[in-house]
């Protein structure tokens, strides 16, 4: 593979779908990196990844491959691979053949078309079904053999569009931790679209946020979990919890940092974002002054993440969800509709629009 997979586009604009056109977007993605489109349903992910990969119409803007515009080149010509939710098995094809079947095309000689073929077949976890026809595969394991297929034949640039919907988490988190180690190794390009916020965490070295096909937000995954640039962002990488400024204005007095300040001055068109993991519950009232808030028990809840409570505070839509530290409380604390004050670090806090 080539050292250099760099991929740039410069204000694209145009749609695969009419209920999903994207416009005025610029990224670039480095040789080697993933880079992981967020957003929910008919937000310009899968437009994005079909106007790169040749399909759709490219109204303006430029898209850059290795310095070259691949603005007129067809979609066969491209060295890249998109994969979809539909895995386009052939049904008269074994799984291995189905693997190789970019191969044949390719001219290569067949001990090195049978060593990508099982190769790909074990990133992706599928030894053993070589043989095996597509309509004896499950749901996943049809994701799996389409993957080995796109990967057998080397792209340049992995375009992948929902493509592991279909794997349980743990197969999810094998594959893609198996897909990681080869794209260091070739130095492959990966771009994908998901709505999943923990496998876009755990993927990507850049994650971009999208809405409505615009861009909003672009960055590494740990800078935008700690300041999100609006409330969607917020919410699509993790739990978190949105307080309204005229919910905050009822507390007067409190010590404020500049967040908790600027959210109670602009009222209900902006919140402060609070993350469940930053927030800590108190039996009794604070002493001396901290910016809380005060609510009454709602309900718990068990989790592989440990205990979480849904604390009601008065005037917010929604609970506020928190992450009990067991070694300070547990359920026998916290029973329903005792009253308990909510503290965090104003460090910990963002102000986000709404």
């Amino acid at each position: 593979m080539a050292s250099a997979n760099n991929l740039e586009l410069q204000r694209v604009t145009g749609q695969d779908s009419p209920a999903a056109p994207v416009a005025g977007i610029d990224l670039r993605i480095d040789s080697g990196q993933t880079l992981v489109l967020l957003g929910s349903a008919r937000a310009g992910k899968s437009s994005l990844l079909r106007l790169i990969a040749g399909f759709g119409v490219l109204e303006s803007g430029h898209i850059v491959f290795n310095g070259h515009d691949l603005g007129e080149l067809s979609a066969h010509k491209r060295p890249f691979t998109l994969l979809t939710q539909q895995d386009a098995l052939f049904p008269h094809m074994t799984v291995a053949k189905n693997v190789a079947y970019g191969l044949k095309s390719r001219k290569l000689a067949r001990p090195e078309q049978d060593h990508r073929v099982a190769m790909s077949l074990e990133i992706v976890g599928l030894q053993g079904l070589e043989k095996v026809y597509p309509h004896a595969l499950n749901s996943a394991e049809r994701q799996q053999a389409a993957l080995a297929r796109a990967l057998a034949v080397q792209p340049l640039v992995l375009l992948l569009d929902e493509a592991l919907s279909q794997l349980d988490p743990i197969n999810a988190g094998r594959v893609l931790g198996d897909l990681r180690s080869l794209q260091q190794q070739v130095g492959m390009t990966m771009m994908m679209a998901t709505t999943d916020s923990t496998l876009a965490m755990g993927m990507a070295d850049k994650l971009a946020v999208l809405h409505e096909g615009q861009l909003i937000d672009l960055d590494r995954p740990d800078a935008l979990y700690r300041a999100p640039g609006s409330a969607l962002t917020a919410r699509l990488t993790g739990p978190v919890n949105l307080v309204p400024g005229d919910i905050l204005r009822a507390y007067p007095g409190q010590p404020s940092s500049k967040a908790f300040a600027e959210v109670a001055e602009a009222g209900a068109q902006w919140a402060l974002a609070l993350r469940p993991d930053h927030l800590e519950i108190h039996l009794t009232q604070p002493p001396g002054p901290t910016e809380h808030l005060e609510g009454h028990v709602e309900r718990l809840a068990y989790s592989p993440a440990g205990l979480a409570a849904q604390i009601r505070i008065a005037g917010l839509h929604e609970n506020l969800v928190i992450r009990v530290d067991s070694g300070r409380l547990d359920a026998d604390d916290l029973s329903e509709g005792r009253r308990v004050w909510c503290t965090w670090d104003a460090e910990a806090a963002q102000a986000v629009p709404l």
